[in-house]
């Protein structure tokens, strides 16, 4: 319905964008508005009184108005601009003196963004607060009794209770109304992470009557770097600003300063007018459309989420998982039999058999994009006992077509990694071996990796000795396409054995990996695991090359003898074998870890 009025699908027709929770493509009225601006009255704002000048700071007012106006704040003194909800939330955390609350905890809800956690840790340590946490059900949804729990921690110990008004991970949508309403009677200060919640549906302040709500210009169809605060004016004038520097004050002198009032006094410095006047016109574009963009993503929601329901290979977390589909028409519902299991477009899943980095490279091949990880939630994927999810999440752009072309396309990637005989039901037998185990002849190590990255192509690329047996890396070579390159690697993870359980220790953990990793030298073998049979099949290529190359000893400018298999440079090695079209930028990272790991345990042999 509304995709022919984002640019972005214009010029990329084939892709199926559903990772509209990570960021939105931008509404043409946005990119017009942004245009304009830098092409008829790009200047500086709130500071000189030539003629485009004004025009520039009347843009930027006028966008703060709109903003005002979607979300019902009731002046848009209330409303200040910075980069993002990240932004917003630690200018209240380093902003709060201790006169402006009450109690010694700070409550949040266990499905909370780090941004979400990270300041509130700190103002605790800095206040000498304790945080407690609200937890959900281990399915990840938001039941009547998580609430009643809710509503008995809601008591005077509380000093601040921060939380989503909807799950980045989850996509619930939470009472926060309701939970806002009992707050307040507690003297308990509010604050509301709005994120996800702008987009889809009616947010009223007014009504909420939370303390500060806030949220990001780019999760709206805005510009990247600008977000929102909002406050209660006298909280506001209270608050000390984070961010200080020019136009943000009324006088200055080399001891003392004195602060405009709200919302001038948090946005010290060059204003990111751009991203502000795309944030008006994205307010202005979400006001004029948003019942249509709830029935339209309701629909939609139907749809996705029912045809991931009716699957019996994955588990669906949050509170789609309840079988109960609905979005909320508004921020507020009056019925309590109503306020609970609702969610907005986006589902949340894992599969049964299959780890989620393997089946999302077959649908990124597809040209669908979808987001999997811990979604900046790590403390709710250990509630949920997972190391993350697959996250789809649309947007008013998304179309019934490319629900369907979802879902069709992963039922054909689940079936391709059923049938490739590499069902993870057949480790079974093997789940107390070691994964590739490869011979090296040396003393036991166990030393841990103190490289950085830039240490990765450090050292001689040597060329494959024809004289030795490289079959892995053979068979991948010879593959053609990405298709049958895929299948190598998983073939070569079936090569594989599994490292023991209980040598899955932090000892031997290769931090920075999408994907868990485990490395460990013992009994003269490196053994390695990784849940993505993926990145196993491209460890097994790895580790063949530096079981290969051990026994080749190089003399370097110093005539002092060196390992091979460490000089060698595995990453170009991997290049050569075009290999790199499988790592995603995360990857790559724990791939470039991994090696370094392998390396130092290597080294440490001489």
């Amino acid at each position: 319905m509304f995709k022919n009025q984002f640019p972005f699908f214009t010029n990329k027709p084939e892709q199926v964008y559903l990772d509209s929770a990570a960021t939105t493509q931008k509404h043409d009225s946005v990119i017009q508005a942004v245009n304009d601006y830098h092409c008829s009255c790009n200047a500086t704002v709130h500071r000189s009184a030539y003629a485009i000048a004004n025009e520039a700071t009347k843009l930027y007012e006028d966008a703060r108005d709109s903003v005002a106006q979607l979300i019902n704040s009731a002046s848009s003194a209330q409303v200040a601009f910075n980069s993002g909800a990240t932004e917003s939330i630690n200018t209240i955390a380093a902003g709060l003196q201790p006169h402006m609350i009450s109690g010694n905890k700070i409550l949040i809800l266990a499905s909370e963004h780090h941004a979400n956690i990270l300041p509130w840790q700190r103002l605790a340590k800095r206040l000498g607060l304790s945080i407690q946490v609200v937890n959900i059900s281990l399915q990840g949804q938001f039941m009547r009794s998580d609430y009643e729990t809710l509503q008995k921690q809601l008591n005077k110990d509380v000093a601040i209770l921060a939380m989503a008004h909807v799950s980045n991970a989850l996509g619930n949508i939470y009472p926060v109304e309701e939970i806002c309403r009992i707050a307040i009677q507690q003297n308990i200060l509010t604050v509301i992470d709005g994120t996800q919640a702008i987009a889809h549906m009616t947010v009223d302040v007014q009504k909420v009557n939370c303390d500060f709500y806030v949220f990001s210009g780019h999760k709206m169809y805005a510009p990247t770097g600008v977000g929102v605060l909002y406050g209660k004016i006298e909280l506001l004038d209270a608050l000390l600003p984070l961010r200080l520097g020019g136009e943000m004050i009324t006088r200055v002198s080399f001891t003392d300063a004195e602060y405009q009032a709200p919302p001038l006094k948090f946005e010290g410095g060059t204003p990111n007018v751009t991203g502000v006047i795309g944030i008006g016109a994205a307010a202005k574009f979400l006001m004029a459309n948003m019942d249509e963009i709830k029935r339209h993503e309701g629909a939609l929601f139907e749809s996705l989420s029912r045809g991931l329901y009716n699957r019996d290979d994955i588990r669906i977390f949050g509170n789609v998982g309840a079988n109960n589909i609905c979005v909320s028409d508004s921020i507020s519902a009056s019925k309590t039999s109503t306020i609970f299991n609702q969610s907005i477009g986006l589902c949340s899943f894992v599969f049964n058999k299959h780890h989620l980095n393997d089946v999302a490279a077959l649908l990124y091949q597809e040209n669908i994009a979808v987001r999997v990880g811990h979604h900046c939630a790590m403390p709710l994927m250990n509630l949920l006992n997972i190391g993350g999810t697959m996250r789809v999440s649309i947007a008013c752009y998304t179309t019934e077509q490319d629900i369907q072309y979802f879902l069709e396309t992963l039922n054909r990637a689940l079936n391709s990694l059923c049938n490739s005989e590499l069902n993870l039901d057949n480790s079974a037998a093997a789940a107390d071996a070691g994964l590739i185990c490869k011979e090296i002849e040396n003393s036991d190590v166990g030393a841990r990796v103190n490289a950085t990255p830039n240490d990765l192509n450090k050292g001689d690329t040597l060329a494959i000795n024809e004289n030795q047996s490289l079959a892995i890396a053979q068979k991948v070579s010879q593959a053609r396409g990405w298709d049958n390159q895929y299948r190598q690697l998983l073939l070569a993870s079936k090569d594989l054995t599994i490292l023991p359980l209980e040598m899955r220790t932090d000892e031997n953990a290769v931090l920075g990996c999408e994907s868990e990793l485990w490395i460990a030298y013992t009994n003269h073998k490196l053994c390695a695991y990784s849940q993505s049979k993926i990145i196993r099949g491209i460890l097994a290529v790895v580790i063949e090359k530096a079981t290969q190359l051990n026994e080749s000893l190089t003399v370097d400018s110093n005539q002092q003898k060196r390992n091979a298999a460490v000089a060698f440079d595995y990453f170009a090695y991997l290049t050569e074998l075009n290999l790199t079209p499988f790592f995603s930028v995360g990857r790559r990272d724990g791939i470039q870890n991994a090696i370094l790991t392998i390396k130092a345990k290597l080294g440490n042999l001489y």
